[in-house]
């Protein structure tokens, strides 16, 4: 019974532990963000070197293309990596996952990227990811940065894409749920993928590679959906009923 306690007692210190470590790591890399953001906006390349992790890569959403440390910093310099800040941005769902144990050296954070012009009443949506190295200094910085384009077109429709919130059945065991969740319209596919909707027209949604297929949404007479389906170059690969959320 002693015993029992003893291993009871020490999880629950080692699980505090690792709980005060990751806290101290989100904190850390938070600050190491607000650094980051205020030496682009100054195009302050002295300031955001030493922010950079060498070696460095940063991947743009837009095409593939791919900067170097020092490509990144001349740019940032020349004010050109501000382009998608003059837009409001705002981040949605983020996570940071930290690797390495009691001594954290890797940490990978993921969020969903809002920027907003409305002027051109347009918005694009990103899932941006940035990977955070620790130094031998104690230092973090950041190594890789990446984004990925989900939806770039006219202001989105919030009250129509939380229309089609809900779970819709495929067969026994086998779903799509639609989630309205801080602004957007979340969906976790039968396969267990997460991905967020864009709606082109209140029955297709909008996507980006075609090739991926698309979801297509048949409505009732009062234009709320009943049906979902999964269609890839017009073939209807399973289809789904929807009961109210």
């Amino acid at each position: 019974m002693r015993l029992l306690r003893v291993v009871l007692l020490s999880l629950a210190f080692s699980l505090t532990s690792q709980s005060l470590l990751a806290a101290d790591v989100a904190a850390a890399i938070a600050a190491l963000e607000s650094r980051l953001e205020k030496g682009l906006a100054a195009r302050d390349a002295s300031a955001l070197e030493p922010l950079l992790a060498e070696p460095f890569t940063w991947v743009h959403s837009s095409d593939g293309r791919i900067d170097s440390r020092e490509t990144w910093l001349a740019t940032a310099a020349r004010g050109i990596a501000l382009a998608g800040q003059r837009d409001a941005r705002t981040e949605h769902g983020s996570s940071l996952a930290v690797y390495g144990g009691n001594e954290p050296h890797t940490a990978v954070r993921v969020s969903r990227v809002r920027l907003v012009d409305a002027a051109g009443a347009k918005e694009t949506w990103l899932r941006q990811t940035r990977v955070y190295v620790r130094g031998s200094d104690g230092g973090w910085r950041l190594a890789v940065g990446q984004g990925v384009a989900m939806y770039q077109g006219p202001l989105l429709d919030a009250a129509l894409h939380a229309r089609y919130a809900g779970t819709y059945a495929i067969d026994p065991g086998r779903s799509l749920t639609l989630k309205w969740q801080d602004g957007a319209l979340l969906a976790t596919f039968p396969s267990g993928a997460e991905t967020q909707i864009f709606l082109a027209s209140p029955t297709e949604e909008a996507v980006r590679a075609e090739g991926i297929g698309k979801l297509r949404f048949t409505l009732d007479a009062q234009g709320q959906p009943t049906h979902a389906a999964l269609v890839r170059n017009d073939k209807e690969l399973w289809r789904g009923t929807r009961s109210k959320p």
